[in-house]
């Protein structure tokens, strides 16, 4: 037996929503497990089919399976609620934690659920429009899930575990387990095998959710990270294109004739390194090579003080700065992520924890004070109102 059990992906945020979507689904089949396998045992030892009518008077629960003989609205949620038994339901919940929570660490609390719900309307749909067969279980949603993230995190590693008389835990890329699970989905669904598996649901969640998460990505309304599908796709392209170029004899750099005040070869030198630099942090962060990803950052202010991450990767490489006491480069890399993200969520609280470095640490009391005022009108939380009272108190002496 395989299984996942965690991803190399940081969270930023408590993954609330996904948390009470496991809980309701644990507490729902707790309720209903016993209707519902009655009723799994009652289809296996009768040869009668009886009527729907007289199958929800036996079994209530049953009218909130989706059945596309007799298809209700509330039908594609409920749905996804219910489960067959302990194993289908904690296979689920397995999935759903371990790629759920980086999910809704992108989307947010609301677009998470909302993408959820709707991913389990599209897996059910899927399977209506193939199959008469009542369907039930979260697994059309979780391969929604897992689709979006590998558009939003193809180059993440997962943890698998083998247990086989021993166990064994081995990482794999995030984007060969989803796609060979997509794949066998698909053959399971053209070879008519895999009986019992609602490989259509399946199949229509993870296009949902790769598509979807993927138009987020092209729109913008999605912030893009380095490493993201769409990314990986714009370099494919890019080389390809290089490719092209080199293989019909031209110099891709032959419109580079402007006169420069520094030679090519320089100008490019110093590109490649910002290049190298960059990838080297991106790297060390997924690796959860904290210090090393720091050590390079600051090697990288050094050379070109300009350069920013993208905003997780900013964020995260600040807060890490923080923790080991590197308060400088701390301070570059929350100033970079003031100046180029200034409409993030948490800009506030990021004021107030460099204002904090430039009064105890850096000694910079003006710039301190500067970050703090005018925060007045929105210092709502009492901590942080308690911290911007510390920081002025500390300049002041």
């Amino acid at each position: 037996m395989i299984f996942p059990i965690r991803t190399d992906r940081r969270l930023r945020h408590t993954p609330v929503i996904n948390v009470s979507l496991i809980v309701i689904n644990v507490l729902i089949f707790i309720g209903t497990a016993g209707q519902v396998t009655d009723l799994i045992r009652s289809w296996q030892t009768s040869d009668a089919s009886p009527a729907y009518d007289q199958i929800v008077q036996n079994f209530p629960v049953y009218r909130y399976y989706l059945s596309p003989d007799h298809p209700q609205w509330f039908q594609f949620l409920s749905s996804q609620f219910l489960h067959a038994s302990w194993e289908h339901l904690i296979g689920n919940m397995i999935f759903l934690w371990v790629f759920g929570n980086s999910l809704e660490d992108r989307l947010g609390k609301i677009g998470y659920l909302a993408f959820y719900l709707a991913a389990g309307v599209v897996a059910g749909l899927g399977h209506c429009a193939v199959s008469d067969n009542p369907v039930l279980g979260a697994s059309g949603a979780i391969a929604a899930v897992t689709g979006g993230f590998l558009a939003l995190f193809p180059l993440s590693n997962v943890t698998l575990v083998w247990w086989f008389f021993l166990i064994h835990a081995f990482e794999v890329s995030s984007i060969y387990l989803i796609l060979f699970s997509f794949g066998w989905d698909v053959y399971q669904q053209v070879a008519r095998v895999g009986g019992g598996v609602a490989n259509m649901a399946h199949i229509s969640g993870y296009v949902f959710g790769f598509g979807v998460c993927m138009i987020l990505l092209a729109t913008r309304i999605l912030e893009r990270e380095i490493y993201d599908f769409l990314a990986l796709v714009d370099r494919w392209n890019r080389r390809r294109q290089l490719r092209q170029v080199t293989r019909s004899g031209q110099s891709p750099w032959l419109a580079e004739t402007a006169p420069a005040k520094h030679k090519p070869d320089d100008v490019d030198e110093d590109t490649q390194r910002v290049m190298r630099f960059r990838g080297a942090i991106n790297r060390a962060l997924t690796e959860r090579q904290d210090a090393r990803a720091v050590e390079q950052f600051a090697e990288l202010m050094e050379l070109d003080p300009k350069q920013v991450l993208s905003h997780q990767a900013q964020l995260d490489l600040a807060n890490h700065a923080m923790s080991i006491n590197r308060h400088d480069v701390a301070a570059q890399a929350y100033e970079g992520y003031l100046q180029h993200y200034p409409n993030a969520d948490d800009i506030v609280q990021i004021r107030l924890i460099l204002a904090l470095i430039y009064a105890r640490y850096l000694r910079q009391p003006d710039r301190a004070r500067q970050l703090v005022e005018g925060l007045d009108d929105q210092l709502t939380d009492p901590a942080q109102q308690e911290m911007a009272r510390q920081v002025l108190k500390e300049v002041a002496t």
